[in-house]
């Protein structure tokens, strides 16, 4: 019996690759982003403009899409770890993604903008947390940091195409027409959802048993059935991995500290946001394509991610991580400074754009690590944990800054972000293997 016929066309063997998987996984973060981009120059003027509303407001819009992604990250992770599937829960976030976006679209009232944001929030969670264990899914853990540093350029295109897009086509278009471009752009995911096949888990019995039929196709065929591979026997005694829930992946301090400066990293990086639109028009007179097109430096310099998470598996990820953390506290403050010349401010702006890869980028695959050491089949639930700080720093960074941007400006905005930022990075350190190091050098 020949390859094709034991295990279909190459058609079905390109659905089932972990490539495949991977460039879905990719466009599925491109679509959430290029959302999430959308509404940054949009949704500032939207609320001040055609609803009189004030930074206060601007700030709770842009975090209730993180309060629906907290709501619905857990939610996703457990279904997703329990069941063993991956796509069904994506193809309904993407729908509810078409389906909120749209509503941004019809809203005429600050109640419904909300119930739009936090819907979008539900379905990002789908996005983010399943993707990301579809990867751990089929790749090994080696080989996580690259790929994932490749995957997130996705994330970081779509983050760069959303902001100068919603600009330009609020300038000629209006307020609607670019959550319509956003509903057809998720359409267009959910259709590849719906073409890969369900990912093979990496180092599972059904890859071991697709990758032992790869090799050996002809010599099965003129087994003997004692000599044939005993698949009921096998998951008998296979032993299980222990169940490992978040209060338990909490408990291990990499763990929670990857958690805490998620949080505090997302906080400064979310809360500049909805700031810098209203302070750029306030300030320099910017227009909607102009904010847009500035926004794009911002991310520009996130295209790295991959080389990033290369040197982090070599350098060490809890180093370059805390690199990034101070290079975001020293850029904060710095974009505060009052240009001659709005466009001054995109170097600032792209030295604080690279920071958030060089924090956030090695975390991914040190979470994945911890679960892999530890033995449990929790992949999807340590990324939800993932998911829910960065969540927690998109809720309350953009609140706490349309706030601070009431009562103190944008310098009050940065400088708060950059004390935190320097407050937070210690965590990062292992003292106690310093500690030891420190008392082996003196014994």
């Amino acid at each position: 019996m020949s390859r094709d016929a034991k295990h279909g066309s190459w058609w079905s063997s390109l659905r089932r690759s972990k490539y495949s998987v991977a460039s879905v996984v990719a466009y599925t973060l491109f679509t959430d982003m290029v959302v999430y981009g959308v509404v940054i120059p949009v949704l500032p003027l939207l609320v001040v403009e055609r609803l009189h509303g004030d930074t206060r407001m601007v700030g709770l819009l842009f975090g209730c899409y993180a309060f629906g992604l907290l709501l619905a990250t857990p939610v996703f992770a457990i279904l997703s770890d329990k069941y063993e599937n991956r796509r069904y829960p994506m193809m309904l976030g993407l729908i509810g993604m078409a389906v909120s976006t749209i509503a941004f679209a019809w809203a005429e009232t600050y109640f419904w903008l909300i119930v739009a944001r936090m819907a979008q929030g539900v379905s990002g969670g789908a996005s983010w947390t399943i993707g990301l264990g579809m990867l751990a899914d089929v790749f090994p853990k080696e080989r996580l940091g690259v790929v994932m540093g490749t995957v997130l350029t996705a994330h970081t295109f779509g983050f760069a195409v959303g902001p100068p897009l919603a600009g330009w086509i609020l300038e000629y278009w209006g307020y609607a027409v670019p959550f319509y471009v956003c509903a057809v752009i998720a359409f267009v995911n959910f259709l590849a959802i719906v073409w890969i096949s369900e990912p093979v888990k990496h180092g599972g019995m059904k890859a071991a048993i697709l990758e032992q039929a790869d090799h050996t196709a002809s010599d099965e065929e003129t087994a003997t059935p004692s000599e044939q591979t005993p698949l009921i026997a096998d998951n008998n005694q296979t032993e299980s991995k222990p169940s490992i829930g978040m209060i338990g992946l909490l408990k291990n301090w990499r763990i929670m500290s990857c958690v805490l400066c998620v949080t505090v990293s997302a906080s400064a990086f979310s809360g500049i946001e909805p700031a810098l639109p209203i302070y750029l028009r306030d300030q320099y007179g910017a227009s909607s394509s102009t904010t847009g097109f500035i926004f794009v430096f911002m991310v520009v310099p996130a295209f790295l991610a991959p080389i990033i998470g290369y040197m982090s598996d070599k350098y060490g990820r809890k180093a370059i991580s805390a690199g990034g953390m101070i290079m975001m506290a020293i850029a904060s403050p710095i974009l505060a400074i009052h240009y001659s010349s709005v466009y001054l401010i995109i170097p600032s702006l792209m030295l604080f754009g690279l920071s958030s890869p060089m924090t956030l980028t090695p975390i991914l695959p040190e979470m994945g690590e911890v679960v892999h050491e530890i033995g449990g089949a929790a992949y999807a639930q340590v990324y939800a944990l993932y998911n829910m700080a960065f969540s927690t720093g998109m809720f309350l960074g953009p609140v706490a800054a349309g706030f601070l941007m009431d009562t103190g400006g944008f310098t009050a905005v940065m400088v708060a972000f950059a004390i935190s930022l320097v407050v937070c990075t210690p965590i990062l350190v292992d003292w106690v293997d310093v500690w030891h190091k420190i008392r082996n050098r003196n014994a």
